[in-house]
């Protein structure tokens, strides 16, 4: 029985981990295009970790394997570590997270790896089905929740696939994952909104530009059609002197449960059940809702 050959990986060797962690600890703070904006999964892995991780399962450790007869020596085996430790460093800043330049760099590494690997185990009985130099191996995680490995794998060139038994991170996946390749570099077809019907419309349309584009030519005509059928629901009021006075556009409502007046003289009149108008005590907000 021949046995899989199978080189050490970075991971299990070293990481440059200060420089994850710093970034890690950097991305909370991240709103802007981050998958939390989507949906704030309690125990999302960051971003830059996930993508650092998987870098570093897919890439083979440069250290001397006598067991594999490949590999270098203690010297040029740590300046080549060096090496990959920059490429990791450049890939889990946030600024180069769709830094195709940073990414195509980390990518190559993989296959080159991924390759080194095929030579190997050329001789096993499955070579074509299981290591085929021309396709790398797809990632699956089965327990996927807010989906930061699965769309990082998906990212760094991998297959990916990711299943959960929640439906909530189904649906975060699907967004994700499942969703924007179909439409990658597929220009908008929604129709232009009025108020951009002068702007060039001949853009960049690669990644999910044109899906992003459509889905904001959609929210902008359910908007208008909104507005359309209960605009008339939100007028525009008189503002008190205190908040800078004219006029403002109502943008929401509280609703209460009502009961009839107990006051014999005001039967008729609905009175709500809630103990107070007050929405914030902080002065960098509205105090009051006015009714």
């Amino acid at each position: 029985m021949v046995a899989i050959k199978l080189p050490k990986k970075l991971i299990e060797v070293a990481l440059p981990l200060d420089d994850i962690n710093i970034a890690a600890a950097r991305e909370k703070s991240i709103r802007h295009g981050h998958p939390s904006t989507l949906h704030l999964w309690w125990a999302r892995r960051p971003l830059v970790a996930a993508r650092a991780v998987i870098f570093a399962q897919m890439v083979n450790d440069p250290g001397f394997e006598p067991s594999l007869k490949r590999g270098m020596n203690k010297h040029d085996a740590q300046i080549e570590r060096e090496r990959l430790f920059e490429i990791i460093r450049k890939l889990v800043l946030w600024e180069n997270t769709n830094n195709e330049e940073v990414l195509e760099q980390a990518r190559a590494e993989i296959w080159k790896s991924w390759r080194e690997t095929c030579e190997l185990n050329k001789n096993y009985p499955q070579a074509a089905e299981l290591f085929n130099r021309e396709k790398l191996p797809a990632f699956h995680d089965p327990f996927a929740g807010g989906g930061a490995l699965p769309l990082e794998a998906q990212r760094l060139g991998l297959e990916s696939y990711a299943s959960d038994l929640n439906p909530v991170t189904v649906l975060i996946n699907k967004a994700m994952i499942e969703i924007p390749p179909k439409f990658a570099g597929r220009a908008p077809v929604g129709a232009i909104p009025d108020n951009q019907k002068q702007i060039n419309t001949h853009e960049d349309w690669s990644g999910a530009k044109g899906l992003a584009e459509d889905v904001r030519r959609y929210g902008y005509w359910m908007r208008e059609e909104a507005f359309k059928r209960i605009g008339h629901l939100y007028p525009q009021v008189d503002l008190p002197t205190e908040y800078g006075g004219g006029k403002a556009t109502v943008i929401a409502w509280l609703w209460a449960r009502t009961v009839k007046s107990p006051n014999p003289a005001f039967s008729h009149v609905d009175v709500p059940l809630i103990s107070t108008f007050i929405l914030s005590s902080k002065k960098t907000v509205f105090q009051n809702c006015y009714c």
